[in-house]
């Protein structure tokens, strides 16, 4: 073995299929009423975790549209949702706005005060993802599809890849990088380019080396098999 000091390794880029997102949404219905409604903005509008634990009833337009604050452009904007999905985030409201204490659909109790509400923490939204990714992992092995980088285990299904699917959603459907850097609201255009042009390979890496190699190997399986060449007659 060669003998080298460290080992790099690329930062892998997670992406998501239509039917694991189907998947997901099928068991998010089983398991819990408040975490399908969390998906749904992950899934559905691409909202970032910490955007989507911090959204509040105030934050909703008559016009049906969000205002979110994004958590890294510190951008406020109003994002317009899906009509489907507005429909189930309506009866969520509805069944749970007795629980929304300060008017934050995702409360979470302190458990130094139990008395006091907040709304749920990043750390409490990945606990339910990994909860909710080994119940599905049990029939579907995919979702626990894991690497290890800088000593960190990281799934490939998580939270943000929710938001690459719909990126690349976007992508697929419109074929138009500034479209999908408008939706998602980044400041700089190559943003966006961080994670398409992984995506771009991702779906392309194995006709790239089809068409590139396959006929050269066919020619190295002849002549290792001791085939003449047409050159040689």
């Amino acid at each position: 073995m060669i003998q080298t000091d460290k080992v790099g390794r690329k930062r892998p880029n997670y992406f998501i299929t239509d039917e694991e997102v189907k998947i997901m949404w099928k068991y998010s219905k089983r398991w819990s009423e408040k975490f399908q409604v969390m998906l749904g903005f992950a899934l559905f509008r691409g909202l970032r975790i910490g955007e989507v634990c911090a959204i509040n009833i105030k934050d909703f337009k008559p016009d049906g549209k969000l205002t979110v604050k994004l958590q890294k452009s510190y951008i406020i904007d109003d994002f317009p949702l899906l009509d489907d999905f507005n429909k189930l985030l309506q009866d969520y409201i509805k069944n749970n706005l007795h629980t929304f204490k300060n008017g934050y659909l995702f409360p979470y109790y302190s458990h130094r005060n139990k008395n006091q509400k907040y709304y749920m923490t990043t750390e409490v939204a990945g606990a339910y993802m990994s909860k909710f990714r080994k119940i599905i992992g049990t029939d579907n092995p995919q979702f626990l599809d894991r690497t290890e980088f800088n000593n960190k285990i990281k799934y490939r299904i998580g939270w943000h890849s929710c938001r690459r699917w719909l990126e690349t959603k976007i992508y697929d459907e419109y074929a138009n990088r500034k479209t999908v850097a408008d939706i998602m609201r980044y400041k700089k255009m190559h943003t966006v380019d961080t994670y398409l042009d992984c995506y771009d390979t991702w779906k392309q890496e194995k006709q790239m080396l089809e068409k590139t190699f396959k006929n050269i190997y066919i020619q190295c399986e002849n002549e290792s098999k001791g085939q003449a060449k047409l050159s040689d007659f």
